[in-house]
């Protein structure tokens, strides 16, 4: 049994083997969260859940996913990761069972937060042996592509399965693919050294200024799943049926990959300041098409911009953070402001919702879009002015 589930044998990380074991392990741990517009509709729907609570739990899961996050800069270099692996689907497995028998409120929200602890795990051990191959940016794109091409699916299938077997059916899929997942595991390293790789190396920027790129970072992340965990629920209190606004939400996932194809293949040819702030605007101005186009093209329009840009801005925020300093520890601190936005997005978005509306929603995160815009871009154009300063100096052979 030790033999069959942790080999004692050479793992080359660049092998397709292991790049599609991760592809895979990357689409499993963060199902729901990834689903969240369809989930949380599903809650409200299928249990008779309020919006409110609905986007509370979407919130618990986020939480255990960022306090997880945290742990596994601890995990990561003193725990065999097949083990760590092997928890946290084994934890997805039972947790998404149990939630397919449970329909009391504050239980459900803790098997939930639960099971954001796997998602916590899995996805940064995903991050860390991508770091480790040798075209870690491509196959980041690649993980990226996978996990909306599955999304988008999902989201197609979704009222077909709510029709079928209610919300039960969705965690079902949710179970299965976790179980399917734990043989790829015994593919992937036991161990390693995480590597940072930064395109045109690395400076070491003030605090002042890595401090506003973190802020930007968790601002960010805070409008992006303020908005996204309640998508499917403004587009149906718009009177939008729910078959379209699931096409809808499937189209946009088309519309992720082509965001995330974009930052591939441009990387940082243009530098990370102009296409952050296209990217940025751009998302300012899909959440004023979703607050005032209240129709079925409204909609569509806005979600497939809305992802287009999510898809196109993060991998941009994550190279920004990377260029911030030399030790690879910012991008360690990012990734933790990250995962926090997550947790506290739909927790936002649920607290104006309890004496609110949908537009207040909408016109709070279309807030922070526009102060993580003021945020990020100082640090990013302070290191594109540096890095120019050195490959000038470095030309004339000083």
């Amino acid at each position: 049994m030790q033999n069959l589930l942790n080999p004692d044998r050479p793992v080359n990380v660049n092998s397709v083997a292991v790049l599609l074991s991760l592809m895979f392990l990357h689409l499993v741990g963060p199902q729901a969260v990834i689903l969240q517009p369809a989930f949380v509709d599903g809650m409200v729907s299928q249990l008779g859940f309020s919006p409110v609570q609905g986007g509370y739990v979407a919130a618990a899961e986020n939480s255990g996913k960022a306090v997880q996050s945290l742990l596994m800069m601890v995990l990561v270099t003193r725990v065999n990761w097949r083990y760590l692996f092997y928890g946290a689907l084994g934890v997805l497995m039972v947790g998404n069972l149990l939630c397919t028998v449970v329909d009391d409120y504050q239980t459900f929200r803790v098997l939930r937060f639960c099971t954001g602890i796997a998602n916590g795990t899995i996805v940064p051990l995903c991050y860390v042996v991508v770091g480790l191959t040798a075209a870690a940016d491509r196959n980041f794109g690649l993980l990226i592509v996978s996990l909306m091409v599955y999304a988008a699916v999902i989201f197609f299938a979704i009222p077909t399965i709510f029709a079928m077997a209610g919300l039960v059916g969705l965690l079902l899929v949710f179970a299965s693919f976790a179980g399917l997942a734990l043989p790829v595991v015994r593919n992937v390293p036991t161990q390693g050294e995480q590597q940072t790789s930064v395109d045109g190396g690395g400076l070491t920027l003030p605090w002042s200024l890595r401090g506003m790129a973190l802020g930007a970072m968790f601002l960010y992340f805070v409008a992006t799943f303020g908005i996204w965990t309640y998508m499917s629920l403004i587009g149906r209190d718009a009177g939008i049926p729910a078959q379209q606004v699931a096409n809808a939400l499937t189209l946009s996932q088309f519309a992720g990959i082509a965001g995330a194809l974009i930052a591939v293949v441009l990387g940082s040819r243009y530098g990370r300041a102009w296409p952050l702030a296209i990217a940025l605007v751009g998302s300012i101005v899909s959440l004023l098409i979703l607050g005032s186009y209240r129709t079925a093209m409204g909609f569509v329009i806005a979600a497939c911009l809305f992802n287009l840009l999510w898809n196109t801005a993060h991998p941009y925020l994550l190279g920004a953070h990377a260029s911030f300093d030399r030790s690879g520890r910012q991008v360690t601190y990012a990734v933790a402001m990250q995962m926090m936005g997550i947790a506290a997005g739909p927790a936002v978005a649920a607290s104006i919702l309890t004496g609110g509306t949908y537009g207040q929603v909408i016109t709070l995160c279309t807030a922070l879009l526009a102060v993580t815009l003021v945020l990020i871009q100082p640090p990013v154009l302070r290191e594109s002015t540096l890095s120019r300063k050195r490959e000038l100096a470095a030309a004339s052979g000083h």
